[in-house]
């Protein structure tokens, strides 16, 4: 969606992974997870390449799990010192499609969380009370990306 998103409107576009990989093999936990040093690191750096993309992006994503409150309230307050809304949009699909999504972005190479990690992601964010909008991500990819614009075209 991301990536959409960046062609579509021109949006700047950060994900936690790409800041976590900074760590290499010791960013991921046996599960796959990211350790909670990856976690400080990535996050960390990601707000601070945000904050200053704010001063020339209308729009900016930042993409990651977000699942602890303080994480979500951290980048709240970077887009309101920069004047900026946020949005906090959840994209949700069945943990099962999940872990095979990730399974096959893992043999193209990439890495990525386990299914029990991701059971571990979804339990946190689905007691999360800050989410402002959920997407659901569990169909084909053209119904996906139909879903993604028009919701990007109301926030926008």
């Amino acid at each position: 969606m991301a990536l959409r998103v960046v062609d579509r409107w021109g949006a700047a576009y950060f994900a936690s992974e790409s800041f976590a990989d900074e760590l290499g093999a010791a960013a991921r936990t046996s599960a796959g997870d990211l350790t909670e040093q990856a976690i400080v690191h990535a996050y960390s750096a990601m707000g601070a390449a945000v904050a200053a993309s704010f001063a020339t992006k209308k729009l900016v994503l930042a993409v990651g799990s977000f699942r602890a409150e303080q994480q979500r309230g951290r980048f709240r307050d970077i887009a309101s010192r920069a004047g900026a809304s946020v949005t906090t949009l959840r994209i949700i699909c069945p943990i099962e499609t999940a872990a095979k999504r990730v399974q096959s972005r893992i043999a193209s190479g990439e890495r990525g969380p386990t299914e029990r990690a991701i059971q571990k992601i979804d339990a946190e964010l689905s007691r999360a009370s800050d989410i402002d909008l959920v997407l659901a991500n569990d169909s084909s990819i053209e119904h996906f990306y139909r879903e993604a614009d028009a919701t990007i075209e109301r926030l926008v």
